[in-house]
């Protein structure tokens, strides 16, 4: 039973596929009839071919806008992995920048606790270095304010980056940086400029891109409508061009003839191929079937032969319960006799 099952499908995918490969040549046969300006095929199924022409115009239409919106969305993936990866050099760039202004604030906290230091600087700064300074020398005192001076100290050496990006921004604020001295700030500063300029170039780019892109996403908020309408008018204009493919391949004895081109020709003849393996694979499915009904038939046959056995074996059963029965009864008849004997 399971092999037939197994054969039948087996079958019945291969007239599957077959019957695809009919309808799409149907669809070719009908694509080139259209094609063609043989009088004799445009007068067989008129209304068929212009049901046909009008839907292949319809996708053709479609189509044409489909590859339209999908060349934007390929610009507007492009766009998209570009502004990532812009967005993330920019990233990369600030993170840049703020680990300079660090150092370049800590160059300057370090000129403004020297005596050489610009006075411009040490003024801006001595917040900073006033605060440092105290800690340090209450760490210098004993008992309780030299020890909560330590742990002060020690927090505030903890936070030391912070501190030094304060200074830069103060400086910064105060048109100060450039009164640094030595050599080690003249580097830092002078990349930090150059950083810097890239910088705010990158944020004008990113946010150019961002528009641009915020542009083509409006442009290309239709294209789930247009696949929609492009799925709809392919599957008409596939029905229509099988519907007349089938109808031309089904009344071929009425145009072909020994002036029909080859490619028409080539299409008929597989088709024909396909619809007698078609057929043959219907027959196949059908004998497999009558294969099948034949074997659930035998196997009913064989449940009611069991059936029939075991009711035999009931029977026997209750014949032998019966007979012993019988049995009894006249073991209990000749009691009674004997007791009407003793009786007289």
């Amino acid at each position: 039973m399971d092999s037939v099952k197994s054969r039948i499908e087996e079958i019945q995918k291969d007239m599957d596929a077959s019957y695809n490969e009919l309808r799409s040549l149907a669809l070719r046969l009908a694509g080139a009839a259209c094609a063609d300006d043989n009088e004799e095929i445009s007068l067989i199924a008129p209304t068929l071919r212009t049901a046909f022409i009008s839907a292949r115009d319809n996708f053709n239409s479609i189509k044409s806008r489909k590859l339209q919106m999908d060349e934007l969305r390929a610009r507007l993936s492009e766009g998209e992995e570009s502004l990532s990866r812009l967005q993330k050099e920019k990233n990369s760039t600030e993170r840049k920048l703020r680990e300079l202004e660090v150092l370049i604030g800590a160059v300057a906290f370090a000129q403004a606790d020297s005596p050489s230091c610009d006075p411009e600087v040490e003024k801006a700064l001595s917040p900073f270095t006033s605060y440092s300074r105290s800690l340090y020398e209450e760490t210098q005192k004993k008992g309780p304010v030299a020890f909560a001076a330590k742990v002060r100290l020690a927090l505030y050496q903890k936070n030391q980056g912070s501190v030094f990006s304060q200074c830069f921004s103060t400086l910064r604020d105060k048109n100060l940086l450039f009164h640094l001295s030595g050599e080690k700030a003249g580097e830092y500063l002078e990349t930090y400029s150059s950083l810097s300029s890239s910088y705010s170039l990158l944020c004008q780019d990113v946010e150019s891109r961002k528009h641009r892109l915020s542009a083509s996403q409006m442009e290309t908020s239709g294209s789930d409508e247009i696949r929609k309408d492009y799925a709809h008018f392919e599957n008409e204009m596939k029905e229509a061009g099988t519907s007349y493919g089938l109808y031309l391949f089904d009344n071929g004895y009425k145009w072909i003839n020994q002036n029909t081109g080859e490619e028409y020709l080539n299409i008929v003849e597989r088709m024909l191929e396909l619809n007698n393996h078609i057929e043959s694979c219907r027959s196949e499915i059908d004998r497999q079937k009558e294969y099948s009904a034949i074997s659930d038939f035998l196997s009913m046959i064989d449940f009611n032969n069991r059936k029939i056995s075991d009711l035999r074996e009931e029977i026997r059963t209750i014949n032998g319960q019966i007979a012993r029965i019988e049995d009894e009864n006249r073991s209990i008849r000749r009691k009674i006799a004997n007791v009407k004997e003793r009786l007289k």
